[in-house]
């Protein structure tokens, strides 16, 4: 059944899919420095008669930055984003999409209006008491800080797109249901062993540090500085009565739910929408400021320098800026801020001092791998006596032989992932030695629990081969133009 495993491992793949409208009501997430080509300033890419516009470019990575943050419990930094190297996953994506909207055009598939409010009619996002809100749709957007014509002129592609592979759907039949009902639901009887490495094994060679830095140095950059002038308007404390504090509430009522997702009552939440008015009132008299700093007029009065971690300033906008640049104003505190680039200072090598804290965390690393993997194959030549943990599967959950659950349920995916009868997996500072003693199919309850969800998956595992095959062969009929310098 292991040889049968090995062969049929592209059915044991995990299927993701990110929702091409997830940055709604999420925001943008902005990018390092990239290089454009002057004369496509609007674009990073040409695809067949298609461009790839810097606005798609920019909300695809926002998608896939949302999406690894979740993975990293929301701590995703720019630093672990450019080591996932997302910017170049974003623009790969788009170039395949884009390829697919262009085999889409030649079969003469196309979106209309009806199609467009078909989609935004029935997207839940915009539902409220279980039915479509125009009022949430409008607010929704705007906190997105895009334009219904914005997104609705997005959705084309979307519905394109979700035309095309509907045309091109793959059902699953029973074969492959049995298939992959066999690869999820199989049981392996296990014998296992924990080694670990302690931290007095490791051992620090400066001179190995400084070799490891020297290969890995490039890898190691200082952070964008930014010195700007700024100018900060506190909110104003407007006298507003009680008649324009309601027509204000009643233009935003969906912004005052709780967490029944009811609109609160306007005595329930007055002084929400005090704080709300005297914000917007605000930020009439910011722009008027703005325009006249942009124009010389008058001087951002404060100046500070910052770096591009700095989440309480819009960095995808500094990052796109040039010096003397003005941004318009954005919410900051209590008021708003409205930010003069005097400079941008761009990222340099770090010298090794600079970046020895953290080429030693690496170096570590590696030292701990090598330790564990040492010991690990130390016992799988001379033997071992494991515990004999009984029949685990995929969906087995509990905390053993000195694993927590976490740990215990990362070592069994990697498990079914391996085709040897024996072998390890490396968990951190530690490695489990394993010995698959028997194998054998769960009961046809577990069949009957999850035939659903299998269906599903083997439909999305089909057509996404599908998908990917087809999109492989469309490279050799529309040709790629980049506008943008890729990561490396």
């Amino acid at each position: 059944m292991i040889t049968w495993m090995q062969k049929h491992r592209k059915y044991l793949v995990v299927t993701i899919w990110i929702s091409t409208i997830a940055f709604v009501g999420a925001g943008f997430v902005g990018w390092g420095a990239y290089d454009l080509n002057a004369s496509r300033a609007s674009s990073v890419a040409k695809v067949g008669h298609r461009n790839i516009s810097i606005q798609e470019f920019q909300s695809k990575y926002g998608q896939l930055h949302a999406y690894y943050s979740q993975l990293f419990d929301g701590q995703l930094s720019d630093e672990q984003a450019k080591e996932l190297g997302i910017e170049n996953l974003a623009l790969e994506a788009l170039v395949n999409e884009t390829m697919l909207l262009n085999f889409a055009d030649d079969l003469g598939l196309g979106v209309n209006d009806e199609d467009i409010v078909k989609y935004i009619i029935a997207d839940q996002n915009f539902h409220s008491n279980g039915k479509f809100d125009k009022e949430l749709y409008k607010n929704t957007l705007k906190r997105a800080r895009t334009t219904e014509s914005e997104y609705e002129e997005s959705l084309k592609n979307v519905i394109l797109l979700d035309k095309l592979r509907h045309a091109i759907n793959l059902p699953a039949n029973a074969q492959d249901i049995d298939m992959l009902t066999a690869s999820f639901l199989m049981q392996d009887k296990i014998s296992m062993k924990v080694v670990e490495a302690s931290a007095d094994e490791i051992k620090i060679d400066e001179d190995a540090v400084k070799k490891l830095w020297e290969e890995h140095k490039n890898e190691y950059k200082t952070m964008t500085e930014f010195k700007l002038d700024t100018k900060f308007i506190p909110a104003i404390s407007s006298d507003a009565n009680t008649n324009e504090l309601t027509e204000f509430y009643n233009e935003n009522k969906n912004e005052y739910k709780g967490s029944d997702d009811k609109i609160k009552e306007f005595e329930a939440v007055k002084d929400e929408v005090l704080k709300d008015y005297n914000l917007k009132q605000t930020k009439k008299v910011a722009l008027e400021e703005y325009l006249k700093i942009k124009k010389d007029e008058k001087q951002a009065d404060v100046s500070i320098a910052t770096f591009e971690d700095n989440a309480s300033l819009p960095m995808d906008e500094l990052k796109l800026a040039k010096k003397g640049d003005t941004l318009k104003p954005f919410e900051y505190e209590d008021g708003y801020m409205i930010v003069k680039v005097k400079e941008i200072v761009a990222p340099r090598v770090m010298s090794f001092n600079e970046a020895k804290d953290q080429i030693l965390e690496l170096y570590k690393e590696q030292k701990t791998r090598e330790i564990v993997e040492a010991k690990a194959k130390e016992l799988l030549e001379k033997g071992f006596q494991g515990t004999d943990i009984g029949f685990v599967s995929r969906d087995t959950v509990k905390a053993e032989g000195g694993l927590s659950e976490g740990e215990f349920n990362i070592f069994v995916n990697r498990l079914f992932e391996k085709s040897n009868k024996k072998g390890y997996v490396v968990l951190g500072n530690k490695a489990v030695v394993y010995e698959i003693i028997e194998q054998k199919l769960t009961n046809t309850d577990k069949d009957k629990e999850y035939k659903e969800i299998i269906t599903q998956n083997v439909g999305y595992l089909k057509n996404n081969e599908l998908i990917r095959d087809l999109t492989t062969a469309l490279t050799k009929r529309y040709q790629v133009t980049y506008f943008y310098t890729k990561k490396q």
